[in-house]
């Protein structure tokens, strides 16, 4: 008897078609993965570069580490499962494929990167299905803190900590005169620089605070309310040690708070804040249920691995189409040709002005004008065949490289000027000198301030075959007297030759294709 059931075991077993899972599932997943960063493997290069040397993404390794901690805690729920190709899973990749064509077409190496991340959870979603990508959605979600984002927030944090140092003078009943992230008091001047922006203590509060949540709740609202809390305490935390720099300093008469370390300090608050939120929050964490085994149905092997074949497929393709879009040869490197100001006076560029550095650029016009009497300094950089490195938006783009001026002052420009309809105001201020920058986007004949609807009108143009031709304008007026005085002659300068400038770079777009 017991014979015939092992001959009926081993007759059903040969019939059953075999399935993938345990370690085999395992390599399968590793194999798709690592074809997906080979196949962008430029830009998960440039995710390693930037942990390696920007202070503020320094921990990028720890988010490799904690994700896969986290993971491994999933083993008791994984442990059985098998691969069960699902089709919304290759939906998904498709999209989010599209979305890394669009990121490379684009130059938006942030957007590319994010879609790397997804694409991996997707990929995950359709070679092993649905149950398993729902099980390794929460640690694999935490890659996304490993993309090097937010870095461009540094100048509106940098506002907000001489902002609220001012606030926190004042009520201590010390007169400060602030002009931008300059600020007067009565022992001496104070500016707000890069370092005392607090980015670093943001992103990695952040980062940390969404692991805690993680681990201690399981109540949505918790989570967020928690997530919301690691936003905010840093900022505060950081205000409050530049606070703690210039009292110290200015009840000291500068023998204290010039002393002072300020990186340091600002971990200690950073340090105690943190924990105390730990201490806190650790009050209403919520009991975490053991986590039952998943059963799951596997497909025929055959299935499975063609499902994996195409899941590799589809990162690599969207990647070959944004390669052979970006290869185009689109015209020669441009000449730069202002005809209509060819009537005005030039006079030599002073280097003391405002000179702005747009690396990467095919052409640069960089001229001083007289316009009335008035110095009047126009700097064009055009963009041709754009990448990484050499493109209209990128971080390296600066209009006051030197430092040598202080800023006072930003803000979007409403004209009613129907060509230029809006332009980005910056003031800088320098030993008595005010400078007014007029400065926007022209992207094959349509202008924009913005850095993201450039780049969206940059894809669009690659799409209809037009080319990436595109140009930043910068237009730099002076006064002694004050900003306003400075905005006039900035802006009568643009009012008048502004339209001929325009009319120009669509000439050189049009003629050297």
């Amino acid at each position: 008897m017991s014979v015939d059931r092992k001959m009926k075991a081993t007759e059903s077993s040969l019939t059953e078609p075999r399935v993938v899972g345990g370690w085999l599932a395992v390599v399968l997943v590793f194999a798709i993965l690592s074809s997906i960063l080979l196949s962008f493997r430029e830009y998960v290069a440039m995710v390693l570069h930037a942990w390696e040397t920007l202070p503020s993404h320094a921990h990028g390794y720890v988010v490799l580490l904690v994700v896969g901690y986290l993971l491994w805690t999933k083993r008791p729920q994984l442990q059985d499962v098998v691969c069960r190709p699902s089709w919304k899973g290759l939906v998904a990749l498709t999209l989010t494929g599209l979305l890394a064509m669009l990121g490379e077409i684009a130059s938006v190496a942030a957007v590319v990167q994010f879609a790397i991340i997804f694409m991996m959870f997707c990929a995950v979603w359709a070679v092993v299905g649905d149950k398993a990508a729902r099980a390794t959605l929460g640690p694999l979600s935490f890659l996304l803190f490993a993309v090097p984002v937010g870095h461009e927030a540094l100048p509106v944090l940098m506002n907000w900590t001489a902002d609220a140092t001012v606030v926190a003078l004042r009520h201590s009943g010390v007169p400060v005169f602030q002009e931008g992230r300059n600020f007067v008091i009565p022992s001496g001047r104070w500016s707000v620089v890069e370092a005392c922006g607090g980015i670093r203590y943001l992103l990695t509060s952040v980062f940390v605070g969404a692991v805690f949540a993680y681990l201690t709740y399981t109540r949505f609202y918790k989570r967020v309310l928690f997530m919301a809390w690691a936003f905010i305490m840093p900022l505060i935390a950081n205000w409050l040690r530049a606070y703690v720099i210039v009292i110290v300093a200015h009840l000291t008469n500068n023998e204290w708070g010039l002393g002072m370390s300020h990186l340091a300090l600002g971990w200690v608050i950073f340090g105690v804040s943190i924990f105390a939120s730990f201490a806190v929050g650790v009050r209403w964490r919520d009991e975490l249920l053991a986590a039952l085994p998943l059963k799951v149905t596997g497909r025929p092997a055959m299935s499975v691995f063609a499902a994996g074949a195409l899941t590799a497929f589809i990162p690599f393709g969207w990647h070959f189409l944004a390669t052979q879009v970006e290869s185009q040869e689109l015209g020669q490197a441009p000449v730069l040709r202002l005809e209509s100001l060819s009537t005005l006076e030039r006079e030599r560029v002073a280097t003391s002005g405002i000179r702005p550095s747009f690396p990467g650029a095919r052409a640069v016009h960089q001229m001083t004008y007289s316009y009335k009497g008035e110095p009047v300094d126009l700097y064009i950089a055009y963009y041709r065949n754009q990448r990484q490195g050499a493109e209209l938006i990128s971080v390296l783009n600066n209009l006051e490289p030197t430092k040598d001026w202080s800023w006072a002052t930003s803000s979007n420009l409403q004209r009613a000027d129907s060509v230029l309809p809006e332009v980005r105001l910056e003031g800088y201020f320098k030993d008595g000198r005010y400078a007014a920058v007029y400065q926007f986007y022209w992207v094959n004949g349509m202008t924009t301030t913005g850095d993201a609807m450039s780049k969206l009108l940059d894809i669009v143009s690659r799409l209809r075959g037009r080319g990436d031709d595109a140009a930043a304008i910068v237009v730099t007026a002076y006064s002694t007297e004050n900003l306003d005085a400075a905005r006039m002659k900035t802006e009568a300068f643009t009012a008048a030759h502004m339209a001929g400038i325009l009319d120009d770079l669509s000439r050189v777009a049009s003629s050297e294709k």
